[in-house]
C-alpha cells in the first residue's frame, strides 16, 4: 500500500539516456571521475552503479534501473507492495544507488548535496499523492573510507486509495575527485522484515 510511485515503466529495465555526473574532470588512468577506482569493491552479487553498491537481495526482490532522474545510472531492487492503487499505478519499496546528474550539483560539501537531493525526492518521487515529512535523522556517515552525509525521515501518505507511513533515507558520499554518488531508499514502517533488509543493505553499501 505504499511507496514511489511514477518512476517510469518497470517491465523495462534499460534506463533512459542521463545527463552525465556533475564534476567531470580529466580522464586519469583510464578512469575518469565518478567511476569506480576499486571495482574489486563492486564485484560478486551485489547491486552496483559505476562507484557505489550494495548486497544484492533475494527472495521477493527484484532488480530494475531507473530510479529518478537527478540519479544517474541509477541501479536498484524494488518490491511491489500495491498494485494499481489508483487504477493505473503501483506502489513500491525501493533500495537505488546512482551518481548525481547536473540538477543535483556537488561542490564538495556531502550535506548539501543530500539536502538538494532530499528535496527533489520530494518533489518527483510521489506523483499526485499528498504526502508530509517529518524529519527522523541526520548526520555525517562513512563507507568504505569516503565520507558522506545521510537524512532519515518519514513519509506519511494519505488518499483515498492508500494510506502509510515510509522512512525515507537519502545518503551521499564524496568519491574524492569532485563528484558525488547517492543511495536512496523508502520502506513502510509497518514491514520489519523489509525494514531489517534495507538496514543490512544500508550497512552493506560500497563506494569508491
Amino acid at each position: 500500500m505504499f511507496l514511489i510511485t511514477n518512476f517510469g515503466d518497470r517491465q523495462s529495465a534499460d534506463p533512459e539516456p542521463t545527463p552525465q555526473p556533475t564534476g567531470s574532470a580529466p580522464t586519469t588512468a583510464g578512469t575518469g571521475a565518478g567511476q569506480s577506482k576499486n571495482p574489486e569493491l563492486h564485484e560478486g552479487e551485489r547491486i552496483s552503479s559505476d562507484a557505489i553498491s550494495f548486497p544484492r537481495q533475494s527472495g521477493d526482490w527484484s532488480d530494475r534501473k531507473r530510479l529518478i532522474k537527478q540519479l544517474v545510472n541509477s541501479s536498484g531492487q524494488y518490491i511491489t507492495l500495491q498494485t494499481d492503487f489508483d487504477g493505473k499505478n503501483d506502489w513500491y519499496a525501493d533500495m537505488f544507488v546512482g551518481g548525481l546528474s547536473n540538477a543535483t550539483p556537488f561542490n564538495g560539501d556531502p550535506k548539501a548535496t543530500a539536502t538538494t537531493l532530499l528535496g527533489q525526492v520530494h518533489k518527483a518521487a510521489y506523483g499526485n499523492i499528498p504526502v508530509t515529512f517529518k524529519a527522523l535523522q541526520s548526520g555525517p556517515v562513512k563507507r568504505s573510507d569516503k565520507a558522506g552525509w545521510y537524512f532519515k525521515e518519514t513519509v506519511t501518505a494519505k488518499s483515498p486509495k492508500v494510506t502509510s507511513v515510509l522512512v525515507l533515507t537519502v545518503a551521499v558520499f564524496d568519491l574524492g575527485d569532485g563528484t558525488a554518488v547517492a543511495y536512496i531508499s523508502d520502506i513502510p514502517v509497518n514491514r520489519p522484515d523489509l525494514r531489517a533488509v534495507e538496514s543490512k543493505v544500508y550497512e552493506g553499501i560500497n563506494v569508491g
